[in-house]
């Protein structure tokens, strides 16, 4: 579709063959989207015109709402077509300009979210900022701004910018660029790392250390946030709760440094003695607590397999229902290192169920050439039929939510009335109506376990092992009935190298865990991530040049990667060679670190998001933690492992895990709670990585014996186990020499509780 505006400039829409399902499922709108590349860039340029960029995803529902109302409406159209160049871009193939941009509309407006928009000038400096507008007929209820106004809506926003554009464009081209000053110099100096212009000399003064006293800071203000009712950890307890997994992962192993959990994953002794033991089994009950209501709420697809996104209530009952591929692949390495901890059967029990989501053919997230999709639509089609016969629209969780007379329709009267307790079902919906602002939930339920077995027992006056055959049966039904009745959400079908790369960690994880609890699960989560990893070296790598690719298209393999891509990709190549022994893996490891050290590297020692790119009007350095493990505090935990890896080059790999550490001092000692994976590095820094080489017929069940956080294990020629530390040198390992790190095999002691 070409469309001409009154200013004779002919815009092409470039999006009919665009693999984003974001960008492709709307291209039939009268908005003329243009792609982001040099060509419309260019053309801002020679025509001076503004450029209204919005940043969504496939999977988010507010995206949908300004779809529908705003971008469908020929109003809208008309003032976008013929004062602006529209441009979209989805959020998880271009990260950078998504961080760039959040961070101008945080800053400007205190809030973000998805979709994104942001007016900017030819030179690609924001002008103007926010997240979702109402569109011009809009009955979406939205809060206003006092109790006398009214928010504007999308096109009083477009008129406005028109108008602004149009009689003060010098004033808000000088705007533009002071506030791209300071977005510039904040990233140098604040939230991302230290200031390129402090980069260390001779003559500077050293770094401020940071040491493990850090840990306790960070561990209690989780402590402070924690809902001790609910589980989780938010601030504002009336806010969206999120299942936070890089938060768990990090008191997972505070919580497992006590030598009593046998565990190869915590933090090594020296820790427990610094902080107490009292708040290393704190850590341990918030996490395992956290991640078992987790599991037993509506956050969990009780009828399938899979995490949702997060939940609007504290409880985590009432989910934003889109599936991440990022959220369940850190979840699964979470309740593998649960299961550790505590032993548990239910939590055993979640990890099979994600172990199905990740392995199972029939799984909507698994690609038959290895790898997995990147989400699963919070929307779909609902099966009710309207009042006047009218198409449907799609509703959020539509495929998820039952009614009671369903369950007495596919259940009969008895076990429809069990079914309904176990799961919290009601007469009138389980989703209070102050939650339910567009009506989509009325009479509806979210499952969740409300009621145990042993409960409903008690309840029901029926033994509890016929209340769980009752209960396996009703749910295979209520199944069934969901995936052959209902439409299915629709699955944005990219295969995106660092996701993918999380998922490959997990199933290695998953794979070790199940080693000798199940060997059936553990050799398909073991398959799976072997398989992905082939299909990514095979088609979206370059061994000639080192590169990767970032989202997989057959037809362009030219999209770079970014940081997290290198990052996570060299720690599911360190977690696969853990379990396999497989040296290739070792080697493409230490060659991804090798290039990331060539092509991302800033002057402070940390590494940039992206490559340098005239697209980027900012460059940033992640160093936090958020829904995603920050790429540096990444980087610094392998270029530690890789220095046991490579003894040869051991000095640099340490010289660079301490460069990144140092870049981030400052910001890392005043916030400590949002560094928490540059915190693991802190601790094998100061600990030291104990390498080890066994000999090449050791069996895997002696291996696991001696696997542990900080610790590398290699297959070499030699008669006994050999101990390895500061540069290169190897004696013979002593007996009882490791059990002060992590004690007893976990997998042995699993076992002989199965």
């Amino acid at each position: 579709m070409a469309t001409t505006n009154d200013s004779g400039l002919n815009l092409q829409n470039a999006l009919a063959s665009s693999t984003s399902p974001y960008l492709r499922g709307h291209r039939d709108n009268p908005v003329a989207w243009q792609d982001w590349n040099p060509d419309t860039l260019a053309l801002a340029k020679t025509h001076q015109r503004m450029i209204f960029l919005s940043i969504g995803y496939n999977a988010c529902h507010w995206c949908h709402v300004m779809e529908r109302e705003s971008f469908c409406s020929r109003e809208v159209a008309g003032l976008l077509n013929s004062h602006f160049i529209p441009i979209k871009v989805d959020r998880e193939s271009r990260p950078d300009l998504d961080e760039i941009y959040m961070s101008y509309v945080t800053a400007t407006t205190g809030s973000g979210g998805w979709p994104l928009n942001v007016f900017l000038t030819p030179d690609l400096q924001p002008v103007f900022g926010g997240t979702y507008w109402p569109g011009p007929r809009s009955e979406t209820p939205v809060p206003k701004a006092s109790s006398e106004e009214q928010p504007p809506t999308f096109v009083d926003i477009l008129r406005k910018m028109k108008d602004v554009w149009a009689t003060q464009k010098e004033r808000c081209l000088q705007s533009a660029a002071d506030i791209t000053s300071q977005l510039q110099a904040f990233a140098e100096e604040g939230t991302h790392s230290g200031s390129e212009a402090s980069v260390k000399t001779s003559d500077s003064d050293p770094p401020e250390p940071l040491d493990l006293d850090l840990i306790d800071d960070a561990l209690e203000h989780f402590v402070t946030r924690y809902d001790s009712v609910n589980g989780g950890f938010t601030s504002n307890p009336n806010g969206p709760k999120f299942p936070t997994p890089v938060t768990l992962t990090f008191l997972l192993r505070v919580g497992a440094s006590i030598t009593s959990t046998h565990t190869r994953f915590g933090f090594p002794t020296p820790l427990p003695g610094i902080i107490g033991k009292e708040s290393c089994t704190k850590a341990a009950s918030m996490v395992l607590h956290t991640l078992m209501a987790m599991s037993r709420s509506a956050l969990r697809d009780q009828l399938g397999h899979g995490f949702h996104r997060y939940s609007v209530t504290a409880d985590w009952n009432l989910p934003h229902f889109e599936k991440m591929l990022y959220d369940n692949a850190q979840l699964l390495n979470c309740y593998c290192d649960a299961w550790a901890l505590g032993r548990d059967p239910e939590i055993l029990g979640t990890i099979y169920s994600l172990v199905e989501y990740f392995t199972s053919p029939d799984s909507p997230i698994v690609r038959s050439e290895g790898g997995w999709h990147a989400s699963e639509d919070a929307d779909s089609i609902p099966t009710m039929p309207t009042a006047d016969g009218a198409a449907h629209a799609k509703k959020e969780g539509a495929f998820y939510v039952w009614t009671l007379k369903r369950f007495e329709q596919l259940l009969g009267e008895r076990d429809a009335s069990i079914l309904a307790r176990h799961f919290g079902v009601k007469p009138d919906g389980n989703v209070p109506a102050s939650l339910d602002m567009h009506d989509e939930f009325l009479s509806q339920n979210v499952l969740h376990i409300a009621a145990t077995p042993s409960k409903l027992s008690q309840e029901f006056g029926l033994p509890e092992e016929e209340i769980v055959k009752i209960i396996k049966s009703g749910r295979k039904k209520l199944a069934e009935y969901r995936n052959t009745a209902r439409p299915k959400p629709e699955v944005d079908t990219k295969f995106i190298t660092s996701w993918n790369a999380l998922a490959i960690a997990a199933l290695a994880n998953a794979a070790y865990t199940l080693g000798r609890i199940d060997k059936e699960r553990s050799k398909r989560c073991r398959d799976a991530a072997t398989k992905a990893l082939a299909f990514i070296k095979a088609n979206l790598y370059d061994e000639g040049s080192g590169h990767l690719t970032r989202v997989y298209d057959p037809q362009d393999k030219n999209n770079t990667a970014f940081l997290d891509d290198y990052a996570y990709l060299v720690e599911a190549l360190l977690w696969t060679y853990d379990l396999t022994f497989e040296d290739s893996y070792r080697k493409w490891a230490g060659q991804l670190q090798g290039h990331i050290a060539t092509h991302f590297a800033a002057p402070s020692g940390a590494f940039y998001q992206a490559a340098s790119s005239p697209d980027q009007v900012i460059r940033l350095k992640p160093g936090t933690d958020s829904t995603l493990p920050s790429p540096n505090g990444v980087i610094a935990n392998q270029a530690l492992y890789l220095s046991s890896y490579f003894p040869d080059e051991q000095n640099e790999y340490v010289a660079q895990a301490r460069n990144v550490m140092n870049a981030f001092a400052v910001e890392v000692i005043q916030h400590p709670f949002l560094f928490t994976n540059m915190l693991a590095a802190v601790v094998i820094d100061q600990v030291g990585v104990k390498g080890l080489l066994v000999p090449k017929d050791t069996s895997d069940k002696e291996v696991s014996k001696l696997k542990g956080f900080g610790r590398t294990v290699v297959k070499a020629d030699v008669k006994s186990v050999m101990l390895c530390e500061k540069e290169g040198r190897c004696r013979e390992l002593r007996e009882g020499e490791l059990q002060e790190w992590d004690g007893l095999d976990f997998g042995e002691e699993a076992a002989k509780q199965e």
